[in-house]
């Protein structure tokens, strides 16, 4: 299920209120990362405990906007009109300086090979956001109830020498199906591009979108095909039926005794059969 939570940017120091019709001019004007119920790393760099803010679930919609009216009024019937959730909003600069200042501390705990992750999410940070940066929880089946969550996840980013604090997000990053840049920084997009640029995410491949690796074709069984028969393994067959029967004839003749006739038949069938086939296996 998706509980979608948003990294914004924004102009305003503060969360956007329907209730002054804030919406309508928000979107388009900067970049957007989403994440899915989860606090990626690198957004945590970027705040810190106080920077958490509380809105109205009700400002959430424009009132002049009537494309949204189910939603508003779904919404007071929920919530009320006075029950908040917690956020969290910075301004760009100070982000920034956050961003700069816990590298060498998120990179030793990640590892050496994701710097150029977190330095690439740096550049675009700088680029593709306003004068503010949001945190918007909305999204959260229990925003209202987020808070303890959200400090929580903040004080890991001052203690990343515990190893502990990052046991999780480390176990996540070491499967085979993982996406780095999803579980450290979340996709998105700004006016200026994607995130992450195409030269990161070469360096960093989703696994989801990866070609099957083309599987070599099976070994096939190395067929072992007989010699084809020469015109002589007919004659040998019919002159050893020949000799045979002729040798049980004779015997008849002589004897007038079926059952001599038939040991004879056989015993000479059985050598004749046995030459023929010394026969054709030393020329094979």
């Amino acid at each position: 299920m998706s509980h979608p939570i948003y990294l914004s940017s924004s102009n305003l120091p503060r969360m956007p209120e329907g209730s002054r019709n804030e919406w309508r001019g928000f979107f388009g004007h900067g970049a957007e990362l989403e994440a899915n119920a989860f606090f990626p790393l690198f957004w945590r760099a970027l705040f810190s405990e106080g920077d958490i803010r509380h809105a109205r679930f009700i400002d959430s919609y424009d009132v002049d906007d009537e494309d949204s009216t189910i939603e508003r009024e779904e919404c007071l019937e929920d919530f009320g009109a006075e029950a908040t959730y917690p956020y969290l909003v910075t301004d760009k600069a100070t982000a920034l300086a956050r961003l700069a200042a816990r590298r060498e501390a998120v990179v030793a705990a990640i590892g050496e090979g994701y710097r150029p992750l977190y330095e690439g999410f740096e550049a675009w940070t700088a680029q593709g956001f306003a004068s503010h940066i949001l945190l918007r929880t909305e999204g959260l089946p229990d925003a209202a109830d987020a808070e303890p969550w959200l400090r929580a996840e903040l004080t890991l980013i001052d203690r990343l020498g515990d190893s502990s604090a990052l046991a999780n997000l480390m176990s996540d990053l070491s499967r085979h199906d993982a996406d780095p840049v999803w579980l450290l920084a979340g996709v998105g997009a700004s006016p200026d591009g994607p995130w992450p640029p195409p030269e990161l995410r070469a360096l960093f491949p989703d696994p989801r979108q990866r070609k099957p690796r083309k599987e070599g074709a099976a070994s096939r069984p190395v067929e072992h095909r007989s010699k084809p028969r020469s015109w002589i393994d007919p004659v040998l067959e019919w002159m050893a039926v020949v000799l045979s029967a002729g040798a049980g004839l004779g015997t008849y003749a002589f004897t007038r005794s079926i059952w001599l006739t038939l040991l004879v038949f056989l015993c000479a069938a059985v050598a004749l059969g046995f030459g023929v086939a010394k026969l054709r296996g030393s020329r094979s």
